[in-house]
């Protein structure tokens, strides 16, 4: 994308603030969904292990998409692609609608939801993340994704309370209509954008074939020639398997401390307040703060916060309860700086051209050995207590960021890459 054609693509505030807020109501209801999904899915069959099914599958599906999403995000209107797939997966959730206000939903119809929610959904949220960077200033990008990263959270606070009580008065059809229409809403407002605004830069506007997997060989071959991108990647893949068992930890600790559910609800809505917290002073007075040492700073202090808690917990200290729930808001707050900090630094750094595939590499690995890091720190829970684990996580995230620390720069301005490989010509607008 020239310098000319990147400037008139940045959208004034009378479109910028529509388009933000229709994808924002967009994904309002997917907590809903969720729950509703689950819930009704042990509803119908009785049995737990019909989760641990739907859960595979989906985790499946969304790493398979995570690969593929890329090349259509960089090939296709990005635009465009908000517009119909938005649509998509309207339709998705009024067809379970219909079928659960006539009594016909069952198993299959869940199992179908959530494969095509990782089908049409991953590809929608990565073409949101790679056209962001494109139609935002610079200067207001960590604002943006501070104020997003605020609403999820709290739309996810007030659906996690609402659901059960939804579920329990009227059933899971409400839910469903209800993300039916926030769909269709999102879908709408991506008009707000340019048609201009959507092509991925240094696409081809018109001609050839489309090579999504030579693109995507292109795209590899990019990533492995830049040293920083290589690194980045690579310690974001360790950083996830760090972080999976930690989320999880949730459940495992309040047993261990004898909170029972209750504990457990309370944990996991303080990690939501915490995120919250880290996000409303990302987008206030945290926006022109180092973006990569805020990142690593956060890693740090939920490092340190489980290696106390594990310490703790193994050696019984009485104060171990309310530690936990200190140490999983600080979590949250931690958490932030890769969910803000780390995200804005690479879609600025990321070449337009490449960067759903680069997204979607990451997404990949990520999801490909999350759930073998999961069930290693699992086994060892069972053998030797959550407090070892706790311990043995806390300084895996502290060498993690000792590792950043060495290997990435820490100025921002250190942060440049190579002129990216040319792709193949794209195909005409879809949008």
């Amino acid at each position: 994308m020239t310098a000319g054609r990147e400037e008139n693509a940045k959208l004034s505030n009378r479109r910028l603030v529509p388009f933000l807020a229709g994808y924002a109501l967009g994904n309002a209801g997917d907590i809903f969904t969720q729950v509703a999904i689950f819930w009704t899915a042990l509803s119908l069959s009785g049995k737990a292990i019909s989760l641990a099914g739907l859960g595979g599958a989906w985790t499946l599906a969304l790493a398979v998409m995570g690969l593929v999403s890329g090349p259509i995000v960089d090939r296709f209107n990005r635009r465009g692609l908000l517009l119909w797939l938005h649509g998509a997966l309207a339709l998705l959730s009024l067809g379970l609608f219909a079928l659960a206000q006539t009594g016909h939903l069952r198993m299959c119809h869940l199992w179908g939801y959530l494969v095509g929610q990782a089908v049409f959904g991953v590809p929608t949220d990565m073409a949101f993340e790679s056209i962001l960077p494109d139609v935002v200033r610079k200067d207001r990008l960590v604002r943006i994704n501070g104020l997003l990263q605020s609403w999820g959270m709290t739309d996810n606070l007030v659906e996690a309370a609402a659901s059960g009580v939804v579920l329990a008065l009227w059933g899971p059809a409400p839910i469903f209509l209800f993300n039916g229409i926030m769909y269709l809403f999102g879908s709408t407002t991506a008009f707000f954008v340019p048609r201009s605004a959507g092509i991925a830069g240094g696409a081809a506007r018109d001609g050839g074939g489309w090579h999504p997997w030579c693109d995507l060989r292109l795209t590899v071959r990019y990533v492995l020639r830049e040293r920083l991108l290589r690194r980045t990647l690579l310690l974001g893949v360790a950083g996830g398997m760090i972080f999976a068992p930690l989320f999880f930890m949730a459940p495992l600790v309040s047993s261990a401390l004898g909170m029972g559910s209750q504990g457990y609800g309370y944990l996991q809505s303080l990690t939501l307040g915490g995120v919250l917290l880290g996000s409303l002073l990302a987008s206030s007075i945290g926006t022109r703060w180092p973006k990569v040492k805020v990142w690593i700073g956060g890693h740090i202090l939920y490092g340190l916060s489980f290696l106390a808690l594990g310490i703790l917990i193994g050696w019984g200290f009485a104060v171990a309860g309310l530690a936990a729930f200190v140490v999983f808001f600080l979590f949250g707050v931690g958490c932030t700086g890769g969910r803000v900090y780390g995200a804005t630094l690479l879609q600025q750094v990321l070449p337009s051209a490449h960067r759903g595939r680069v997204f979607g590499i990451s997404s990949f690995l990520s999801s490909a050995f999350q759930p073998l890091a999961l069930a290693l720190a699992m086994l060892f829970v069972d053998r030797s207590g959550v407090g070892i684990v706790l311990i043995g996580l806390g300084a895996s995230a502290l060498l993690l960021a000792g590792a950043r620390i060495l290997l990435l720069p820490m100025s921002e301005r250190h942060w440049t890459l190579a002129e990216p490989p040319a792709l193949t010509p794209a195909p005409k607008n879809t949008g």
